[in-house]
């Protein structure tokens, strides 16, 4: 299921620029180029252990057994491509905006992208559903706790998180379960930019995406500056529970691809320039 389908051409273009950075932990995945949690065939050396019936007699450490008589074989490290889970947020508000919409596309497709250049695994999940290509991606689902994919996650693989985060129940077991058993645990918090810093402005009559619910609200400087301690709350919340399990966790404004890795993701460290 390795694919960009869905992708603006020009985000796919600027995917290309840039490479994940999965970092030098140990992964489980199939063969690859990334270090693993067994001995395997690379050049890097990991152990020594005694030799076995059956065992390559090129890996025997025969300067070792000039000194002692004793036959050990040298273990080199497992090479593996790892999983890469990418589970998104499927919530109408995820595509409250088209600009938020194409930016969620556009990380979807560019995390596919970077794993495949980097030979791994990679799928898509929904939360609280199951998996998914990335071309039959919507955002219409109703407001929802935040529920785990149903599809049992892959241990010792990277996971990443596409949300805005904007639930009204605490997401703590969620967050919990996406950072237990993997290696690597990534939050992209994606907002748009007029959720981000809304104007001061007239009245508006606003439109709940996901319940259809209306209201009238003037957007005074009480009302903005309530709105965005609230806002702040929220990410703050988040964040603490990544980072405090070990995750990575980064807030993006809705934006091209180019300028979301050129201002968010490569100063994190998510990627680097291929």
């Amino acid at each position: 299921m390795i694919s960009n389908e869905g992708m603006h051409p020009d985000d796919a273009a600027a995917a290309a620029a840039f490479r994940l950075r999965l970092g030098e932990r140990r992964f489980r995945g199939r063969t690859g180029a990334r270090r693993g949690h067994h001995s395997g065939s690379s050049l890097e050396f990991f152990d020594f252990r005694d030799y076995a019936l059956g065992d390559d007699l090129r890996h025997v450490d025969w300067r070792s057994y000039a000194r002692t008589e004793q036959l050990r074989v040298r273990l080199h490290e497992e090479e593996v491509a790892p999983f890469v889970d990418i589970v998104v947020d499927p919530s109408a508000s995820m595509g409250v905006t088209p600009g938020k919409q194409r930016a969620l596309h556009a990380l979807v497709g560019g995390l596919l992208q970077w794993s495949q250049q980097e030979g791994a695994a990679a799928r898509v999940l929904m939360l609280g559903g199951g998996l998914i290509a990335a071309s039959e991606l919507r955002c219409d689902a109703p407001a929802a706790p935040p529920l785990p994919p149903q599809v049992p996650l892959r241990r010792s693989g990277a996971r990443v998180l596409i949300t805005d985060g904007l639930w009204s129940e605490d997401p703590s077991s969620l967050v919990h379960t996406l950072i237990g058993g993997s290696t690597r645990m990534l939050c992209l918090q994606l907002l748009d930019p007029w959720e981000l810093a809304p104007t001061v402005g007239s009245a508006l009559t606003l439109v709940d995406c996901e319940s259809d619910a209306r209201a009238e609200l003037l957007l005074d400087a009480r009302t903005v500056a309530g709105y965005r301690e609230r806002l702040q709350r929220l990410c703050d919340g988040l964040r603490t529970l990544v980072t405090g399990g070990g995750g990575m966790h980064v807030l993006l404004a809705a934006d091209t691809m180019a300028v979301m890795c050129e201002r968010d993701l490569m100063p994190a460290g998510v990627v680097e320039p291929a």
